[in-house]
């Protein structure tokens, strides 16, 4: 078995590259990296060759397309210009990413997002990893479905992900599988130093908020819902890039709240998850996000928007049930009466989980019954 994992960017610390680094980390088999090349952000090989272990063999960098297929935060002009002109050179540089995916020799090729789904070709066999939750309304959703339905497999990362995707593509060579957690490492950590680097006292009950700092993310309604609520042992780390307008105006907005600690960007978050008594998500509907499992993995409470009847939709969630709290959706009133109730209880005993043998068991099924099952009944009808 042979594999190419494509990625939308090279860095490691959000979301999606973050949840593929426990895959790569754990392959039985050899893969080649290839990775968009940016305008702001550069490939550190040599970082990446120790992150994700000896089966990494060849790393490329081309430009690629990516399509803003789901929904997403407003952008700045700049954002938007450098988005049209990455695309132009992802046109030119068609050539290069055709010959590395056709002269690989690969058993399939992992996508790991749905904007990069205009890579999808006759050249491969093609897995999808839906994270993003698909806009209907998005203006090229013909050439998105055609392109899903051609595709080898997808993996859904819940639910949230498959049903709109499902409402518009025809391909039932799928499944549901939420992303891989192992958070033993943050018991390494060592809280006293934790605790001095991110700012905060023993006796301060922690919340943090991680990931990027925006508008789709609730960030401002986060900051606005601590703040409402009264109790001064408590303090919120905002964990993520605020050297924006946005991430600028949040600081303006707290800056006569010494409770609210901004982190910035931060490439280990083993402090952040080793002192945190709880992980709180933003957005405006039922989400959980991987910040919520690394969470609960590492021990912490979780706040998050939505109803105790979305608990049935949580990986552990029945097990995990007590460190589980929700609020109204888009209620500052709701969110900060959680906070205060909260704000009383540490989290104590912490137990550092990881569910890596079981997620690389379900995928290395999957992906040996979309490709290699697939490869023998093309063969077959040759």
């Amino acid at each position: 078995m042979k594999a190419l994992f494509v990625l939308h960017e090279g860095i490691f610390i959000y979301g999606a590259n973050r949840s593929i680094a426990g895959v790569l980390q754990n392959l039985g088999y050899d893969y080649d990296l290839l990775i968009c090349k940016s305008f702001t952000r550069k490939i550190d090989e040599e970082e990446l060759r120790q992150l994700l272990g000896q089966h990494l063999k060849n790393i490329y960098t081309v430009w690629m397309p990516r399509y803003r297929c789901q929904y997403y935060d407003k952008v700045s002009l700049f954002s938007e210009c450098s988005h049209v002109v990455n695309n132009i050179m992802a046109f030119f540089g068609k050539r290069k990413r055709t010959r590395i995916i056709r002269q690989g020799g690969y058993d399939y090729v992992h996508l790991n997002s749905l904007v990069l789904f205009p890579v999808i070709d006759e050249n491969a066999r093609y897995v999808v990893h839906a994270r993003e939750i698909i806009n209907p309304q998005y203006r090229r959703i013909r050439q998105f479905t055609k392109a899903l339905e051609r595709a080898a497999g997808i993996i859904y990362i819940d639910e949230a992900t498959r049903i709109p995707i499902e409402a518009v593509v025809s391909n039932k060579r799928a499944m549901v599988l939420n992303n891989p957690f192992d958070m033993r490492w943050v018991a390494d950590a060592d809280y006293e130093d934790s605790r001095k680097k991110c700012g905060v006292a023993q006796t301060d009950t922690v919340f943090a908020m991680l990931g990027q700092v925006g508008d789709n993310k609730g960030s401002k309604f986060v900051i606005r819902s601590f703040m409402r609520h009264a109790n001064p042992n408590s303090k919120l780390l905002i964990v993520g890039n605020n050297d924006h307008a946005y991430g600028r105006e949040c600081g303006k907005m707290a800056k006569d709240d010494g409770r609210v600690i901004f982190c910035g960007e931060m490439k280990n978050t083993g402090s952040i998850y080793r002192v945190s008594d709880y992980i709180i998500r933003g957005e405006p509907q039922f989400c959980i996000g991987r910040t919520i499992y690394e969470g609960l993995f590492a021990g912490a409470g979780v706040i998050i928007p939505g109803h105790e009847t979305d608990i049935e939709r949580m990986q552990s969630g029945e097990e995990l049930r007590e460190k589980i709290h929700f609020y109204e959706p888009g209620s500052e009133e709701s969110l900060a009466a959680v906070i205060q109730e909260c704000s009383h209880v540490k989290q104590e005993n912490r137990e550092f989980r990881s569910n890596i043998g079981y997620y690389m068991e379900r995928y290395d099924q999957f992906i040996h019954k979309v490709t290699v099952n697939r490869k023998q009944k093309t063969t077959n009808r040759k």
